[in-house]
């Protein structure tokens, strides 16, 4: 199921150790319209999405979202986004939803907080370069 919403938004390396260059440069993977990501900003200042062991869910619902739209994003180096451990990110995944998308929402960030708490996910995926090695590995373990 996250391949249909993933559809290649992939950007195996994030350059930038600043979080809110992070969220742009994942973000310039989806075709949602620019104030979709003044949202995510606003958002990730009120509420830090950083859920610790190295990843981080950023998310919103919000009219001005086209459809749910997920994309992933990997750091080398890590990211400071305020996670609960106090350490650095490395997987970020940004998910979007329309706000008639909701019960596909909940479903699919269920599945990618599944993904995070799985050593194997976190262990593999940062030394995954290409896409296709990454949508196997989440069609393994997302069952």
């Amino acid at each position: 199921m996250i391949e249909n919403y993933l559809k290649g938004r992939f950007k195996n390396h994030i350059k930038t150790k600043e979080k809110r260059k992070a969220i742009k440069e994942l973000f310039e993977t989806t075709d949602q319209p620019p104030p979709v990501l003044d949202k995510v900003y606003a958002r990730e200042r009120l509420f830090p999405t950083g859920i610790g062991r190295g990843v981080a869910i950023l998310r919103y619902i919000g009219e001005e979202v086209k459809e749910i739209t997920l994309a992933l994003g990997l750091s080398k180096t890590g990211i400071e986004f305020g996670a609960l451990d106090h350490k650095p990110v490395k997987i970020i995944w940004l998910l979007l939803s329309p706000e008639h998308g909701k019960e596909k929402y909940t479903e699919m960030l269920v599945r990618l907080i599944r993904l995070a708490n799985t050593e194997e996910f976190r262990s593999q995926v940062p030394n995954l370069t290409s896409y296709e090695d990454i949508i196997e590995l989440i069609r393994d373990l997302d069952k």
